[in-house]
């Protein structure tokens, strides 16, 4: 089972790929046999409701020209020549299937995200990482790129030994919204914020800090890069409050369920009134820990990788069934 817990990236990937290399060593007929046993078992309502949330489509499905079968996506992905959890998550879920049948999918969100087909709200169903969290009907998603987004962690430090800073690390290169932000309140005495790409000479460089050293901190700024927030997912899971402003994008983890100031401490766009707010959550820790037991809460329902599973199958299922491909 993947390791949810562990907060080193480095053996969490290795962990990973490693399993799974060996899962692709599984044939197809094997996932294909469990498919019926996974499929009979009932979703609860909560997960019946996620599913929808996931795969809001409801008419018939016409495939684009683009859409793949299980061996085409294969060789493509030989073809690039290169590691890829998306890759491995989204062929781990569909060679549970017919391998004739057909699937449009985009594995780079932030690529999607800023084609033409987003644009156009795609006119035909496609499966993404992520998605725009306004006007995406025709956007589905799955749990994709696990090793690195779903990395839930067992935060040992209580909210109230933590130090009253608000922290960021992360690459601000060819992002407008994390530059701004660096330029406007890097200077901020609360604030512990620096982009880590690059070289030192690069405007407000500070030196990396590992998850375990931002968790010493009571406030944890969770900022979008060209799609989602990447540290949203171990930040709520720990001790540490997230502080963000309204995330416009989401993934498997429904950011666009997320409740400001109830899930995570919302700030305004331009983070003007961030120093404020934090100053005001700084004297009422009562209501940082109401704030973190909703977020733990929120979290919980991602951590049973079977459930989890079964949703995405079932999703997987009702696309071909509109697209007329499942007739088993």
């Amino acid at each position: 089972m993947f390791n949810y817990q562990s907060s080193n990236s480095l053996s969490r990937r290795f962990f990973y790929f490693s399993k799974n290399l060996l899962l692709l060593l599984i044939p197809n007929y094997f996932f294909r046999k469990r498919l019926y046993a996974i499929l009979n078992q009932t979703l609860d309502k909560e997960s019946e409701l996620r599913a929808a949330y996931y795969f809001k489509y409801n008419n018939k499905i016409d495939l684009s020209k683009d859409a793949k079968n299980l061996n085409e996506i294969f060789i493509n992905q030989l073809k690039k020549n290169k590691q890829n959890s998306h890759f491995i998550d989204f062929y781990n879920l569909i060679r549970f299937f017919n391998p004739k049948y057909k699937f449009d999918y985009i594995y780079n969100a932030s690529n999607y995200i800023d084609s033409a087909i987003a644009k156009k709200k795609s006119v035909f169903p496609i499966f993404v990482k992520s998605r725009a969290i306004d006007g995406n009907k025709n956007s589905i998603l799955l749990q994709v790129n696990k090793v690195k987004l779903f990395h839930f962690i067992n935060d040992k430090i209580k909210f109230e030994s933590k130090k009253n800073i608000a922290v960021w690390r992360g690459d601000a290169r060819n992002n407008k919204i994390r530059s701004f932000f660096l330029e406007k309140y890097s200077n901020v005495q609360k604030f512990d914020i620096g982009q880590t790409n690059g070289n030192k000479s690069i405007p407000y460089y500070k030196s990396f800090l590992s998850i375990n050293d931002q968790l010493e901190n009571k406030f944890i700024f969770c900022l979008e890069g060209k799609c989602i927030s990447t540290n949203l997912f171990w930040a709520m899971s720990s001790n540490s409050i997230c502080v963000m402003p309204k995330p416009k994008y989401e993934s498997w983890f429904m950011e666009g369920k997320l409740i400001g100031d109830f899930h995570f401490i919302e700030v305004e766009n331009d983070f003007s009134n961030a120093e404020e707010k934090i100053n005001y959550f700084i004297k009422h820790p009562e209501k940082c820990l109401q704030i973190l037991n909703n977020a733990h809460k929120f979290v919980e329902q991602f951590k049973n990788e079977r459930k989890e599973k079964l949703i995405q199958l079932s999703i997987l299922k009702r696309y071909l069934q509109l697209s007329g491909q499942y007739n088993e």
